[in-house]
Order: C-alpha cells, then sequence, then structure tokens
C-alpha cells in the first residue's frame, strides 16, 4: 500500500493515522513543491493524496477515508453515527478550504484579501464550526471518541485537522486563539493524539525484562507488529537483585512496561497484553470472541507454565517426573484441544476474522518453549498435531 502526498499534514494526515491505528504497512511517499511537477500526471485529477492499493489508485481524501474506513471496520452502518461522522467531515472540510488559499504557494490572494478572510476565520467561521464539533462531543455518552464508543474516521479526521492545526501557519494562530476555548474538544484532542504519540516519535517506552523470550516475548512481538518504538531493557541476572531492591517495579518482578510521556507503569504480562491489545484493537469487544482469545492466552500459560516448573531446584528424578507430566499429561491435552479449535477457525486466525493478542502468545511459546532444546520432548508432542505445528511455524515466519 502506498500513500502519495507532500510532506506536510494537509488532507493525508487522517489517513496516515488510520493505516497506523489499523497497523497497515504503507509506503508513505511524500513530494516536494520542487519534486510535484514531475509526477503530478500519474495521478487522475492531478492532485493528491491518492491511495495505491492492490495497484488501484484512489484519490479524493474523504473517498480514501471513507474506503479505508470501510475496509478496517472504522465507519459505522448506522445511518444516524454515519451522519454525525459525515457532518463533521463536511465541517472540516468547510475550515480547510477557508484556511487553503492563506497556505497555498498558487493562491490568486494578494496580502489584503489574506488578511481579510484570516479576519473572517477567526471571527465568524471558526468559531461556529468548532462549536458545532464540541456539541457532537458533548452529546456523546463516551467522551472518549467523537462518535460511538470506539474510533471512527471523524476521529482520524479530526486529529488528522487538529496535528495540521499545531504544525503549519496560520493553522497554529487558529488553534491557539481558538480551540483552547472549547474545553471539552481541547481535552478530547490532546487525549486522542497520546495514542500516536509514538508515531510521531514523540514516546519514550520501555520494556524491561531478562535477556531471554520468556514472558516478554509476546510483548516484544505485539509491539514490534503495532510499530510502537520502545527500548528493550533487559537485566542481567546477576544484575536483578540489585535493580529489584530499588523498588522500581510495583511487584518487584518483570515484564515490566513503561510508557514516560503517558505516565504509565505497567506490570503482569498478561494485563499488559490486553491493555496493548485494547488500545490496538487486537482484542475483540464481542463477549464470545474474547472468551475464545482468553481460552487460547490462558491454555498457552498453562503450557508455558508447565515448561518453566521444570527449572525449579528439585532432585533430578523430581525433575524427570515433572517432564513425564508435562509431556503425558499437559502438552497432551492442550496441544489436542488446539489443534481441534483451529479446525474450527476462519481463516488465518485463530478468533474471528482478524489478528488478535492470541496468535502473539502462541508464537512465543514455541519461541520460549519449544525452540529450547531444554523442551525438546515438548515439541515432539506438539509435532503430532499437524495444523497447531504448520500455523505456529507459518506465524513464527511472519512475526
Amino acid at each position: 500500500m502506498k500513500l502519495y502526498y507532500f510532506d506536510v499534514p494537509g488532507k493525508a494526515e487522517s489517513i496516515r493515522l488510520l493505516l497506523t491505528h489499523a497497523g497497515i504497512k504503507f509506503e508513505d511517499i511524500r513530494f516536494t513543491m520542487e519534486t510535484w511537477p514531475a509526477h503530478k500526471d500519474k495521478f487522475e485529477l492531478k492532485q493528491t493524496p491518492v491511495l495505491e492499493d492492490n495497484g488501484k489508485m484512489y484519490c479524493q481524501s474523504e473517498a480514501i477515508l471513507e474506503y479505508l474506513g470501510r475496509k478496517y471496520r472504522y465507519l459505522p452502518k448506522n445511518p444516524e453515527k454515519h451522519y454525525k461522522i459525515m457532518k463533521i467531515l463536511g465541517t472540516l472540510d468547510d475550515l480547510y478550504r477557508m484556511v487553503y488559499p492563506l497556505i497555498s504557494p498558487y493562491s490568486p490572494l494578494d496580502e489584503k484579501a489574506k488578511e481579510e478572510r484570516r479576519t473572517k476565520l477567526l471571527k465568524e467561521m471558526a468559531p461556529v464550526h468548532l462549536k458545532s464539533i464540541e456539541k457532537l462531543l458533548c452529546e456523546n455518552k463516551c467522551k472518549d471518541f467523537v462518535v460511538g464508543r470506539r474510533y471512527t474516521i471523524a476521529d482520524f479526521a479530526l486529529l488528522g485537522h487538529y496535528r495540521s492545526l499545531k504544525t503549519m501557519e496560520p493553522y497554529k494562530v487558529y488553534y491557539e486563539k481558538f480551540v483552547r476555548h472549547f474545553p471539552v474538544l481541547y481535552g478530547y484532542l490532546e487525549k486522542r493524539m497520546r495514542d500516536f504519540n509514538c508515531y510521531y516519535k514523540l514516546c519514550k517506552n520501555k520494556l524491561y525484562y531478562f535477556d531471554g523470550a520468556g514472558r516478554a516475548e509476546m510483548i516484544r512481538m505485539l509491539l514490534k507488529h503495532l510499530k510502537i518504538e520502545f527500548e528493550d531493557v533487559r537485566y542481567k541476572k546477576e544484575e536483578w537483585a540489585s535493580v529489584k531492591a530499588l523498588g522500581k517495579f510495583e511487584l518487584n518482578q518483570l515484564p515490566a512496561f513503561e510508557c514516560e510521556t503517558c505516565g504509565l507503569k505497567l506490570c503482569q504480562s498478561d494485563a499488559i497484553m490486553q491493555w496493548l491489545g485494547m488500545k490496538n484493537g487486537m482484542v475483540p469487544r464481542d463477549n464470545e470472541k474474547f472468551y475464545d482469545v482468553l481460552w487460547w492466552t490462558n491454555t498457552v500459560n498453562d503450557v508455558m507454565s508447565a515448561c518453566w516448573r521444570l527449572y525449579m531446584p528439585v532432585s533430578e528424578e523430581k525433575k524427570k517426573e515433572m517432564e513425564k507430566d508435562l509431556c503425558e499429561k499437559t502438552a497432551v491435552n492442550c496441544f489436542h484441544a488446539m489443534e481441534e479449535r483451529l479446525k474450527k477457525c476462519e481463516g488465518d486466525f485463530l478468533v474471528g476474522k482478524a489478528m488478535t493478542i492470541a496468535e502473539f502468545y502462541l508464537v512465543a511459546m514455541y519461541r520460549s518453549c519449544l525452540l529450547n532444546d531444554s523442551y525438546k520432548s515438548v515439541k515432539e508432542v506438539m509435532e503430532k498435531y499437524p495444523k497447531l505445528k504448520e500455523f505456529i511455524e507459518k506465524k513464527h515466519k511472519e512475526f
């Protein structure tokens, strides 16, 4: 997938944010005013943004947003909600059309006309339009989003517009003078923009664990899949005691995840995974599907916990007994159940028709345990289940 635009937020920023939030890899091709003329004739309307998807070219920013919204489920089917979303897009387009002649190098307006237009924008148009958007926010039961209880294309459009306000003149003046006068809208925008701190390289995330796969591997894989930059802090066993004594981590254990920008310090691997999953659309809202995800994560944890118990300081005889129990009971029971569930799976995913955190647990088990020579006997049990073996090895290569 490729997105063509100029090296500014502008009309393409909402599209960039949607693709980023959906976890879609895309090539962000940005033209300068000098390079644009050489490419202009390649595009249908001789303008950008243009999205290239599977060889097809899509133009018009709002049409692209709607196309992606339907494709990645950011556009509700409810007519009333759809109307509110389109109302916001229309309102933002009104503002953009008023502002564009003030910043375009091709503007036919002289300085006097620009000043008159700017005055009209700041004194008449902007207050009315922003008040209309804030009213929709106030009417929405969930104040975290502008329409409904989850991200829609309206959120991406607002955030893209807001990003332009904060980084470009005369948007910046417009932002400073008016947006702060609408507290509900301003609070919403500031909160939602934090979701994209990593995209704008404003976020300093840190994942703390030991220098091994273990319980942090699934978190590392998920962060990389979501393109969330983070510092992978790995402690050696001999230095952990001194670090632990500092009392930096809530339960004095790892893994721990820290977002310095957002001020969050999280612990417990399952809780971290669910937090990241819910924040990035990788945990289903449907109760039955949510149960299915938890079934996978808990069943994988059963296998990994049984494997790691072999490291306990016990006699060789006891260790052999535990390994036998692991291979003949825990592994067989869990792998058999996984195999049966995989036979009923839709397409290439464990739950539903989209990737969830469950896939990362399964691959983490493979990397942490089954690729470890200490658990060779467990891997041999897993290989007796063809669908499970094929699925794990395929996802292992993908991640």
